[in-house]
């Protein structure tokens, strides 16, 4: 019975688009989370966390599609991002609205 949240990561993703735009990224991955009532599975979540030198990048909700596992999903998410202190690499944090999508 787990006593937390189980978390499984998939990398990479590839051919990702944001706000219906290409995001070319350094790296990214999903993270799905599950949370647990007892044995029982629960609500599930999930996020992409990524990085970028893209200065197009924006907060705010919007589209996202990518591919994972030879697979293709989308969805929409919250995107928050910040810029790295003398640099122009930008991590992203998008926390999924929804159900992620295959196909």
């Amino acid at each position: 019975m787990p006593d937390r949240p189980t978390m499984e990561f998939i990398r990479p993703l590839t051919d990702i688009e944001l706000g219906g735009r290409p995001l070319e990224v350094t790296s990214a991955e999903l993270v799905r989370i599950q949370h647990w009532r007892g044995d029982e599975p629960a609500q599930r979540e999930w996020e992409v966390h990524g990085r970028t030198y893209d200065e197009k990048l924006r907060d705010g909700a919007q589209a996202i599609a990518f591919s994972a596992d030879g697979k293709r999903f989308k969805g929409r998410v919250v995107v928050s991002a910040s810029q790295s202190i003398g640099s122009k690499l930008s991590i992203f944090d998008a926390v999924g609205l929804g159900d992620l999508v295959e196909g």
